[in-house]
């Protein structure tokens, strides 16, 4: 993991992904949420290949502004940048940008923390014990 390397995902706004039909607005636009996750997609593809044997990483926190609406069938891209990595390479800081077939839609900021999978989710699954 260097400063500089980038992730990037596409996808086509579809019905499931506008406003009205997540649950975050009454238009039918690409929703918020739904750039927030292809963001993180972003990063998690930014990272493919570059963990170890058992690693994953997960999002712990995310900072967007949503800059313009963008309407059903156009595609939507988003681009994660790392800028900078903790001195024990479990933190991951990224900078998160997403455009439509037009514009710049939204920008923001990302942070990940990299985990032994296996105990992360002993840890979740003991929830279900208490």
């Amino acid at each position: 993991m260097n400063i500089g390397d980038k992730g990037e995902i596409t996808t086509k706004v579809t019905e499931s992904l506008l406003a009205v039909n997540v649950g975050s607005g009454d238009v039918e636009v690409y929703s918020t949420p739904s750039m927030v996750a292809l963001m993180e997609g972003a990063a998690v593809q930014c990272l493919k290949g570059k963990l170890g044997e058992g690693q994953t990483s997960v999002g712990t926190s995310i900072s967007i502004k949503h800059l313009a609406a963008t309407p059903l069938s156009l595609n939507v891209k988003a681009i994660a940048e790392i800028t900078s990595v903790s001195p024990d390479n479990k933190k991951i800081s990224f900078k998160i940008l997403a455009y439509d077939d037009k514009e710049l839609i939204g920008e923001g900021t990302h942070e990940r923390f990299i985990l032994n999978k296996e105990r992360f989710l002993q840890k979740s699954n003991s929830k279900l014990q208490q």
